[in-house]
């Protein structure tokens, strides 16, 4: 788990080549516009998600499979407005639902969490990554 920079000059990652996962969770939360997501040699796929405005410390961010399931609930520690988000659980061509608020088990980073009370804020699917990568991703 990492909460890094906020500001869009760096990113939560920082690689020499290609982020391979294969295997474990990853979360990375920061600033949008540097984000380095999970390379094509990864056996473990995962998603993006790049909010319109960075959301402040203390926010949980949830994601649910299509049954409304929850796969992975993430507390931010700082402000950030992109979560790189790797697991086991998500799996490449699906689509999650984002959402924010609801219950969480934990006050910062990856816990349990519940929809009660979340806003949906759009979707994602899993294995297309969206933003511009950093020196590092590309």
């Amino acid at each position: 788990m990492v909460n890094g920079p906020t500001n869009d000059g760096n990113g939560a990652l920082d690689v020499n080549g290609e982020l391979v996962v294969n295997g474990g969770t990853v979360a990375a939360a920061g600033s949008s516009s540097m984000a380095v997501t999970p390379g094509t040699s990864s056996s473990q796929s995962g998603v993006q998600l790049t909010f319109g405005s960075a959301r402040p410390a203390g926010t949980t961010i949830q994601l649910a499979d299509s049954s409304s399931a929850v796969v992975a609930t993430f507390v931010t520690a700082k402000q950030a407005a992109s979560l790189v988000f790797t697991s086991a659980a998500i799996t490449a061509g699906e689509e999650y639902t984002v959402y924010t608020g609801g219950t969480a088990q934990v006050t910062a980073g990856i816990g349990e969490g519940m929809l009660d009370g979340a806003q949906q804020q759009g979707t994602v699917t899993a294995g297309e990554y969206t933003a511009a990568r950093g020196p590092g991703g590309r």
